[in-house]
């Protein structure tokens, strides 16, 4: 039988979730505090992808007009990369300006 629940990690000081005996979140007592395994990290209300080259897709050649849309923290008008999310059953792209 495989494992499945929470484990308490002595080595890490974290609690992991297991599924099918894999590993898949990872709760911790200092940052990043939330980790999806060989997914997601959440640290200090930030989201970071552990395989970037997954979830990211490249600009493509076709012309792209977006105005008056810049995040006022971002540097530049240039859209450099594209988030790629699914809902199921399309796939969708959500902007990400530097």
């Amino acid at each position: 039988m495989q494992q499945q629940g929470l484990q308490k990690n002595y080595s890490r000081n974290s609690l992991d979730v297991f599924m099918d005996g894999t590993a898949v979140v990872r709760f911790n007592k200092n940052a990043p505090f939330v980790t999806v395994l060989d997914g997601l990290t959440v640290s200090g209300g930030a989201l970071t992808f552990s395989d970037s080259t997954n979830h990211w897709e490249a600009n493509g050649s076709g012309t792209l007009t977006i105005s008056n849309v810049l995040p006022s923290a971002a540097g530049t008008a240039t859209i450099s990369k594209w988030l790629q999310v699914s809902d199921g059953s399309d796939t969708l792209y959500i902007p990400a300006w530097t």
